[in-house]
């Protein structure tokens, strides 16, 4: 057998703190009942075990615990990374289109001289299917004269992120002192499993090791990358309506996100805030109504909230404006008083007054003139 079939004794032995509620639900799927012990172990159902110096004397599988390569063989499911050299191992982290290597080694542990074969021996390896960060495959060997008839055990998946795992078909292989890697059924990761045997591929296994074997599959790992969520703010337009009204419009985009509301924050020059809202939607922009009476400069900003975080206040959206003083109105003006700066330039009364006396006045040098006028006539 290749080399990495052969290692020491004790290598996969393994007992867990936890315990396998659904190793139980699948050995019920297969008529297979588990018992529970003091720490719960994948490996089932409970029943007599015997040593490599002391076999069994009737046909059962996998209950020697001191088997010179693979120790305890009730641990007898195994997993390794199908391009690495190391030995195979009960648990593996699992990485995207990693490429794994399960083997289920069965061995018929009745004593070579009582000459017991095991007839329709079937082993089937049931694998996950449900994505999870954290799994496990399930390993059967079965014969229909073996006591018990069904036993399992089961090898540990975890991963970074959720995962599942896919047969490759035609990978199943038969390895033993016969056949080094004959092709055997791809119902081996059915129910139904897949018949293996010694000289044959016939479900016949003798008792004793020399006729013992080793079955592997190969799987695919497919690990699902979770595209990376994307979203900022882009943009933030302001339109004045009047002295003390603006109206800013922030923009945003998002990629395998949604945007679900937008965060605006005004300030003024001592960056105290006067002013905060958040328009809740998901469109790709949302107006903002800024109303400040009190003249001065302001610092709008806007943010982007989505259900994968918020953008950070940045250059792109935030913008100032200036709220100006509001007019005022001079009071009416009032006209110098007059100064006379001489006799000759005073301004010269118009009143009533003024009007009789010229009048009695341009009378007067007409009565004079007429007397004048008629003594020279006379």
């Amino acid at each position: 057998m290749p080399g990495y079939y052969t290692e020491q004794k004790g290598e996969f032995m393994r007992i867990f703190t936890k315990r396998r509620a659904g190793l139980i639900g699948l050995a019920l799927a297969t008529s297979l009942a588990f018992t529970a012990v003091a720490h719960a172990v994948t490996w089932g159902p409970a029943r007599p075990t015997f040593t490599w110096a002391n076999p069994a004397s009737y046909i059962t599988f996998n209950s020697i615990t001191d088997n010179p390569s693979v120790g305890d063989e009730r641990t007898f499911l195994t997993v390794k990374d199908a391009s690495s050299s190391g030995p195979v191992q009960g648990s593996v982290n699992v990485h995207d289109n990693e490429e794994l290597i399960f083997r289920v080694y069965f061995h018929n542990n009745a004593a070579s001289n009582l000459n017991l074969v095991a007839h329709n021996t079937r082993v089937k390896i049931l694998l996950p299917h449900t994505a999870s960060t954290s799994t496990y495959a399930a390993g059967y060997i079965s014969a229909d004269n073996a006591n018990p008839v069904v036993v399992a055990a089961t090898a540990d998946l975890t991963g970074s992120s959720p995962f599942t795992v896919e047969y490759e078909a035609g990978t199943a292989q038969l390895w033993n002192g016969v056949f080094r890697g004959a092709q055997l059924n791809d119902s081996i990761v059915t129910t139904t499993g897949a018949q293996v045997g010694y000289n044959a591929i016939d479900g016949n296994v003798p008792g004793c090791s020399e006729f013992s074997g080793f079955v592997t599959i190969k799987v695919r790992v497919h690990m699902p990358t979770t595209p990376q969520a994307q979203f900022s703010c882009t943009g933030l337009d302001v339109n004045q309506v009047d002295r003390t009204r603006f109206d800013f419009t922030a923009h945003g985009s998002a990629t395998n996100a949604t945007i679900q509301s937008y965060g605006f924050t005004a300030k003024d020059s001592n960056s105290n805030t006067v002013d905060s809202q958040t328009v809740n939607t998901s469109a790709t922009s949302a107006v903002y109504h800024f109303n400040q009476p009190n003249a001065g400069t302001y610092t709008v900003s806007a943010i982007v909230n989505t259900d994968h975080g918020s953008t950070s206040p940045s250059a792109t959206c935030t913008k100032q404006v200036t709220v100006v003083a509001p007019p005022t109105t001079p009071p009416p003006a009032t006209p110098p008083p007059v100064t006379p700066t001489s006799v000759g330039k005073e301004i010269p009364n118009t009143g009533a007054g003024s009007t009789i006396a010229l009048f009695s006045g341009v009378s007067a040098l007409a009565g004079i003139g007429h007397f004048v006028f008629r003594r020279v006539r006379g």
